[in-house]
């Protein structure tokens, strides 16, 4: 049945795109944060020059959270590119 409600709730989960290779995460959980309680940021990063590979998951403890989130930050500009947000799709 699962971990209740400390489970990873993919369902509250946001992927971003065209995110600038100078980002960092703090900076990624500051702008998400002021929509709601923000669980999780990974930023994937380039193991060899430490740059952001561009995507990044940001996880919310609430989906109406990230519902709102998601709304409000696809399209928003951040260090000279267009952020790209949705929800993001459960591994199969």
């Amino acid at each position: 049945m699962g971990g209740g409600k400390f489970e990873r709730d993919d369902l509250a989960t946001l992927r971003v795109t065209n995110v600038s290779e100078m980002a960092e995460e703090q900076e990624l959980r500051d702008m998400f944060e002021r929509f709601g309680r923000v669980t999780r940021v990974f930023l994937a990063k380039d193991r060899e020059t430490g740059l952001a590979k561009g995507f990044a998951f940001i996880s919310f403890q609430e989906r109406t959270d990230a519902a709102k989130a998601c709304e409000k930050m696809d399209g928003y500009g951040f260090k000279h590119l267009i952020l790209r947000v949705e929800f993001a799709k459960k591994a199969s």
